[in-house]
């Protein structure tokens, strides 16, 4: 049996949304093509925010603690993925376990 999943996370702006060039710093969770956007409360301003990478532009201290940040949340995000996967798989094996053995 194998099964595939697919998951990823990006973060992004609403520049729409901006107030005074400041814009809120939103996560998007996707499993398996199912999206989620997540407010991370944290701000930044528009112009040092690097779309492509999906970070903030630049070597200040206030750029790095931002995207230190980020990648902590990133890591968290996918270390939550594998445990909650890991612990669904298990239990399917158990279950699956356990329904064959009282089909007997």
């Amino acid at each position: 049996m194998h099964t595939s999943s697919t998951f990823s996370v990006l973060f992004w702006i609403y520049n729409t949304r901006a107030v005074e060039n400041q814009a809120d710093i939103y996560a998007r969770i996707t499993i398996n093509g199912k999206r989620v956007n997540l407010s991370l409360k944290q701000k930044v301003d528009i112009n040092s925010w690097d779309a492509k990478r999906q970070n903030v532009k630049g070597n200040s201290k206030t750029a790095r603690e931002t995207n230190y940040y980020l990648d902590d949340i990133k890591s968290n995000l996918v270390q939550c993925y594998r445990y909650i996967f890991f612990i669904v798989q298990s239990q399917f094996i158990k279950t699956l376990k356990f329904s064959h053995l009282y089909t007997l």
